[in-house]
C-alpha cells in the first residue's frame, strides 16, 4: 500500500514536471493569434492594394483613349467647318455673293427651284453638322468627366489602402515585440519552474516516507504553478511599461508625437527595388530618394539629400523613436524607423530597399519629421 502511494505522488509529480517543460510554448497563445489576425488582414489589404492598382491602371487606359477621341474629334469638326467652307463658296456661282443672290440671279423659274432646293440642302446640312459638332462635344466632355471621377476616388481608395496597411504593419510590430517580450520571459519562467520541478520529483523518487513524499510533490506542483503566476505577472509587467512609457511621451516635451506612422506600410512596399544613386522613383531609390517619394505620398514635401532633411527635422533621442522617424548616419543616409528596433532604407550601390536592424547598423542621430 505504501508502494502504491508513492508510485502514485512520484507520477503525478513527473507529470508537474511534463507540465513545466511544456509550458514555455503554450504561455503566449493569445499574442500569436493576434499576431495571425493582423497577418491576415495586412494579406487582404496588399489584395485589395493590387487589385486597386489594376481598376486604376484600366481607368488611365480610358483616359488616354478618351483623350485620343477628343483629338479625332476635334480633327473631325476642323474638316466638317473646311467642307461647310467648300461649300459656301461653290454656292456663291459666278461671285453672286451671298445665297440669296445666288438664287435672285437665276435666269428662269426652273434654275431658281434648282438654286433654292440647294440652298436648303446646304442651310440644312450647315444646321445638321453643328448640332452633330455639340452633340460630339457634350458626349466626350461627360465621358471624360465620369472616367476622371472614377480615377480621382480609386486613387484616394489606394491611398486609403496603403494607409490601412501601414497602420497594420505598425500593429503588427508592436505585437512581435511584445511577443519576443513575453516569450523571453514565459522561457525563463518555464526553465526556473522545470529545475525546481525536476528537483521536486527526484525528492519524491528518494523519498523514504509519504510524508516527505507529499512535501516534495507540493513543491512539484507550487513549481508548476509558479509558470502561471510570472505569465500573469508578465502581462501585467507589460501593461504597466506600456502605460509607463505613454506616460513619458506625453511628459515630454523635446519633440511632439510622430504624425507620419503611417509612411512605414507603404516605405515597406518598396522592399526589392534596387539601389539607384540619385534615383527617386519606383524605378529605382536612393536612401533620401526613398524617404522623399514616401513622404510625399502622405502630403509631405522633404527635401532632396540625407543633409538637408536632417535639418528640417525635430532632433529626438532614441528612446524617443516612434514608427516613421527617421534615423541618420551623419548627413550621408537616412532610414525610416518602422518600430521594434528596425528601419527600412535604400542601402547602397548593389543593395536594394530592405528591413535592417539598427543592433547591425546603428545610427548616430534621430529626428521627428515635423
Amino acid at each position: 500500500m505504501r508502494n502504491s502511494k508513492l508510485l502514485k505522488i512520484t507520477l503525478t509529480a513527473a507529470a508537474a514536471l511534463t507540465f513545466a517543460s511544456f509550458a514555455e510554448s503554450s504561455a503566449k497563445a493569445d499574442t500569436q493569434a493576434d499576431i495571425d489576425a493582423i497577418t491576415q488582414k495586412i494579406k487582404d489589404t496588399e489584395k485589395s492594394i493590387k487589385e486597386g492598382q489594376e481598376k486604376l491602371s484600366k481607368l488611365e487606359d480610358l483616359q488616354y483613349q478618351k483623350s485620343m477621341e477628343i483629338d479625332g474629334l476635334k480633327k473631325n469638326i476642323k474638316a466638317r467647318k473646311a467642307q461647310l467652307a467648300r461649300q459656301a463658296r461653290a454656292a456663291q456661282v459666278n461671285n453672286a455673293g451671298s445665297m440669296i443672290d445666288f438664287v435672285s440671279k437665276s435666269k428662269n423659274l426652273s434654275e431658281a427651284i434648282s438654286r433654292t432646293f440647294t440652298v436648303a440642302t446646304l442651310v440644312h446640312a450647315n444646321n445638321q453638322a453643328v448640332a452633330q459638332q455639340k452633340a460630339d462635344q457634350e458626349k466626350v466632355a461627360a465621358d471624360k468627366a465620369v472616367i476622371d471621377k472614377a480615377a480621382a476616388d480609386q486613387a484616394q481608395a489606394n491611398k486609403n489602402f496603403n494607409n490601412d496597411l501601414a497602420q497594420l504593419a505598425v500593429q503588427k510590430t508592436q505585437l512581435e515585440v511584445k511577443k519576443a517580450n513575453e516569450d523571453e520571459a514565459a522561457r525563463k519562467a518555464a526553465q526556473e519552474a522545470e529545475k525546481k520541478a525536476r528537483e521536486a520529483a527526484e525528492k519524491v523518487a528518494d523519498a523514504k516516507n509519504e510524508r516527505d513524499a507529499q512535501n516534495a510533490l507540493k513543491d512539484a506542483n507550487n513549481a508548476v504553478a509558479s509558470v502561471t503566476k510570472s505569465d500573469n505577472n508578465n502581462n501585467n509587467n507589460n501593461n504597466v511599461a506600456a502605460q509607463a512609457s505613454t506616460q513619458q511621451t506625453s511628459n515630454t516635451s523635446a519633440a511632439p508625437a510622430a504624425k507620419y506612422g503611417s509612411v512605414v506600410g507603404y516605405a515597406l512596399s518598396f522592399q526589392g527595388v534596387p539601389y539607384v544613386y540619385g534615383g527617386t522613383s519606383p524605378s529605382g531609390f536612393d536612401c533620401s530618394g526613398l524617404v522623399q517619394y514616401v513622404f510625399a505620398a502622405f502630403g509631405k514635401q522633404l527635401p532632396r539629400t540625407a543633409g538637408a532633411q536632417k535639418a528640417v527635422c525635430t532632433p529626438i533621442s532614441e528612446s524617443q523613436l516612434q514608427p516613421g522617424d527617421l534615423v541618420f548616419w551623419g548627413t550621408g543616409h537616412v532610414g525610416i524607423y518602422i518600430g521594434g528596433g528596425n528601419f527600412v532604407h535604400a542601402p547602397t550601390t548593389g543593395d536594394h530597399v530592405k528591413v535592417t536592424s539598427m543592433n547591425y547598423y546603428h545610427p548616430d542621430s534621430y529626428g521627428r519629421v515635423n
